[in-house]
């Protein structure tokens, strides 16, 4: 009964569209071979997550593409208070610009990109909350970092 029961669940989940991160055949391939990128504080977050794609290679001597960052900005907000008037929650947000060029012309339209994320605040685990914000932010600039990629897999495709 296990095994069908087992069996059932993963008929289900592949019925569904479920899939890992990246193995789907659906996903389109990226236009060009090699990059470089120019990033700034992107950049790490950018060159894994474009490293993860098949038949791309990142910083190249004669890049096909190079991407660069034209702005990324972290900004933190309250986002709600306690009874007494301190903050219990942050509302953090990542907005990320960049530009594909293809010998030094443009590639499409700047492609932006904005990433949301709440943290808890107490001012009884200051450290703590410390690491927690460094985390998210890290996750954060991955998150922005994977969508940018999507959509450079949809670039025009500009031939010599």
């Amino acid at each position: 009964m296990k095994n069908w029961l087992v069996l059932a669940i993963l008929f289900g989940l592949t019925s569904c569209g479920f899939h890992l991160k990246g193995t789907s055949a659906f996903d389109a391939p990226m236009p060009y071979h090699s990059w470089k990128i120019d990033g700034g504080s992107m950049q790490r977050a950018l060159e894994v997550v474009l490293r993860r794609q098949p038949d791309v290679i990142v910083d190249t001597e004669k890049p096909d593409v190079v991407l660069k960052v034209i702005s990324a900005t972290q900004d933190s907000s309250t986002s709600a208070a306690d009874l007494s008037g301190g903050t219990s929650e942050y509302l953090l947000t990542l907005n990320v610009s960049v530009q594909a060029y293809r010998h030094d012309q443009p590639l499409g339209n700047p492609i932006q990109v904005t990433v949301n994320r709440y943290m808890d605040y107490s001012d009884h685990e200051v450290l703590a909350k410390e690491d927690e914000q460094r985390m998210i932010w890290r996750d954060m600039r991955t998150d922005a970092a994977e969508q940018i990629v999507r959509r450079l897999a949809f670039l025009p495709v500009i031939t010599e």
